[in-house]
């Protein structure tokens, strides 16, 4: 970790300094390679095979170094997190999380091993991301899950996570994007566009483009039409 970093080593220390669930110690692993290593070594068994593509590899020797360049002048190091939770000497749950850029922080990995599933450890590791997330200045928190995972979605979901978009990726297939917004007034930013008659004036305020004119076609509605009985909501719609 760069010392650019070095300020958020007391908010990491409050929101995992405690055991998970009281009882299980979180350890912070010192970078991908060494979680990954114990990943494999523990608990890749308990999990059926997948399979990806190294999209990197066949970019050939010219793309890691047009990488490499890329990197290096954005300047700084990212923030990015591997935590395991141990019960004695046995691994419980990993999970891993990075920066994506200024506004978002991802949960990148995230798994319990079959032994210690139905403790809630899995809820409590996203509630202290969130609370970690939060505290760092974050707007956002992202993830992608396979569309099948049900199990992971909806606890994401009940967490207050929102679906944001479906994408198949390359390198891991089929993919649906959730996002939680610790900034509320991008939450009614999105929730608006899904359809929520919610524009307050510090939404019509931040917009811009057609701002304008949306304005003025929702001054010129008729006084009749105004009060009109609300439309049912269209049969693919339903409301509630």
């Amino acid at each position: 970790m760069s010392e650019g970093w070095d300020w958020a080593e007391p908010i990491r220390r409050k929101h995992f300094g405690e055991p998970l669930a009281g009882r299980y110690p979180l350890e912070r692993i010192d970078g991908s390679e060494a979680y990954w290593a114990l990943h494999e070594a523990e608990m890749r068994r308990h999990f059926p095979p997948e399979f990806y593509f190294n999209l990197a590899a066949l970019s050939g020797e010219e793309g890691e170094r047009a990488r490499a360049r890329l990197a290096s002048s954005e300047g700084g190091r990212r923030l990015a997190d591997f935590w395991v939770a141990r019960d004695g000497e046995r691994v419980a749950a990993m999970f891993a999380g990075h920066q994506k850029d200024a506004e978002t922080y991802r949960m990148w990995h995230s798994l319990v091993h079959p032994d210690y599933r139905r403790r809630g450890l899995y809820g409590e590791i996203v509630q202290r991301i969130l609370a970690y997330t939060r505290e760092l200045g974050f707007d956002y928190v992202v993830s992608e899950h396979a569309p099948s995972n049900n199990a992971v979605l909806i606890a994401k979901l009940k967490a207050g996570f929102r679906i944001v978009a479906m994408e198949i990726d390359a390198a891991i297939g089929p993919g649906l994007n959730l996002r939680y917004f610790h900034n509320e007034a991008h939450l009614r930013a999105y929730e608006f566009r899904c359809g929520l008659a919610r524009l307050d004036e510090r939404l019509v305020g931040a917009g811009y483009g057609a701002m304008p004119l949306l304005q003025e076609q929702l001054q010129r509605r008729p006084a009749a039409e105004a009060q009109a009985p609300e439309a049912p909501p269209p049969s693919g719609r339903p409301a509630g």
